[in-house]
């Protein structure tokens, strides 16, 4: 059977990331026969025309759309992606063949998607890669699934095949975007904002190092010269990352790589990223006090988050910090004291290598903060644990010098 995968545009000009998710449902259908044809249309300066060159092309029995995030989670000015996957599904209204939706952003609000577009014709929430060539494999035979939304079982790392890279030419993305290795799904610790644990477990499922090494040999051969590794955390579980990291350095890989860490990594894992071929790192600390981190569900910092960021410079690492403006428990004191936390990491680390972003919390359902809303509220529409007063205005100006720089 031909199927065609699609990643679902944002409807505005963004760097391009590699369809990750598509490139494992593609090696799963590959594997049992199948014909798979890729189109994202992130890359796309026509969409509609693409889209119907693509269906042309491809002639497929199913097409499968990716829907990787909803909106940018931004404020106070929200960015939604749900009008390009809007035009995206209206365009497939005249197609004759079945219509399936799966993602992140889809898994998240899976019942409502589906309920307001009707041409949809299943949804995968979830793991997708059994469930899709499952889907396939029934329609083949004839037999249409009675129920339009399938929860996926959580998969066993061993039995996830090699993402298929080729998919997608990779060249389009290491020129603008990013490439994402991925080691490790699910996540123990239960930030209260986020969703990794509802999506992906509230456990790692950790693939085999060999396996995670054959991705990244893949993405050499393909002539990619560097990669993301896309875990929620990097340096957890220890032991596993670890091993990871050692093999990487074995292997003579000659890409360059970055990952996202804990404010718990040591100075001699960063060294030892750094001999491995990683270039830079994300801290994600969110919040600057120890209040904050308490009632945003992390952990208590074993030292200060400056020496953290200090280590991974002196290293020479390019580093990133994340925080987010109005958590609970931080107001204005706190929005002052990230400011200064950015003006001094970058006068006193390296203006060009030391790169602090101030967000503000998007509550999701399936995520701990979200319990604490009326269960009637409409999550669809953005909802923001959003700064107030002195805080959020002081955040609003910010935001707009911010945007008015990068135009």
């Amino acid at each position: 059977m031909n199927v065609l995968l699609i990643q679902s545009p944002t409807g505005r000009p963004e760097a391009p990331i590699y369809p990750l998710g598509l490139a494992f449902l593609s090696s799963n259908l590959k594997a049992l026969g199948h014909r798979v044809c890729g189109l994202d249309l992130s890359l796309s300066g026509d969409c509609g025309e693409d889209l119907r060159s693509a269906v042309s092309e491809c002639s497929p029995a199913l097409v499968a759309v990716s829907l990787r995030n909803i909106d940018d989670s931004s404020w106070p000015v929200t960015w939604s992606y749900l009008d390009a996957f809007d035009e995206i599904i209206s365009e497939l209204e005249t197609y004759k063949g079945v219509v399936a939706v799966g993602g992140p952003g889809f898994s998240i609000y899976a019942k409502e998607i589906l309920s307001r577009w009707p041409r949809v014709d299943y949804g995968v929430a979830g793991d997708g890669e059994t469930a899709l060539s499952d889907l396939v494999s029934a329609l083949e035979m004839n037999r249409r699934p009675e129920q339009r939304l399938v929860h996926a079982a959580r998969l066993s790392p061993e039995s996830l095949l090699n993402p298929d890279y080729t998919l997608f030419p990779v060249g389009s993305y290491a020129e603008r975007g990013a490439i994402g290795v991925q080691s490790r799904r699910g996540c123990p610790f239960g930030c209260r904002y986020c969703t990794y644990g509802e999506i992906g477990g509230r456990t790692f499922r950790n693939r085999p190092v060999e396996s995670v090494i054959r991705d990244i040999r893949q993405l050499e051969n393909l002539g990619a010269s560097s990669f993301m590794f896309v875990d929620s955390v990097f340096d957890h579980p220890v032991d596993y990352a670890e091993e990871l990291v050692k093999a990487i350095g074995d292997s003579g890989c000659g890409l360059q790589w970055g990952a996202w860490l804990s404010e718990t990594a040591s100075p001699g894992f960063m060294e030892r990223l750094w001999e491995s071929g990683c270039r830079w790192v994300d801290f994600s600390p969110d919040a600057v006090t120890a209040k904050g981190l308490r009632l945003l569900g992390k952990p208590r910092r074993n030292r200060s988050l400056y020496s953290v960021v200090r280590d991974a410079r002196r290293v020479g690492f390019t580093v990133g910090v994340n925080f987010f403006n109005g958590n609970p428990g931080e107001g204005f004191g706190g929005l002052l004291l990230k400011f200064m936390f950015m003006l001094r990491a970058r006068l006193c680390l390296g203006w060009s290598r030391t790169f602090v972003n101030i967000g503000t919390i998007r509550v999701y359902p399936g995520s701990p903060m979200a319990k604490d809303l009326p269960p009637e509220t409409d999550l669809m529409q953005p909802v923001f644990h959003a700064p107030r007063g002195l805080s959020g205005a002081v955040f609003r100006l910010f935001s707009e010098l911010r945007r008015r720089r990068r135009q």
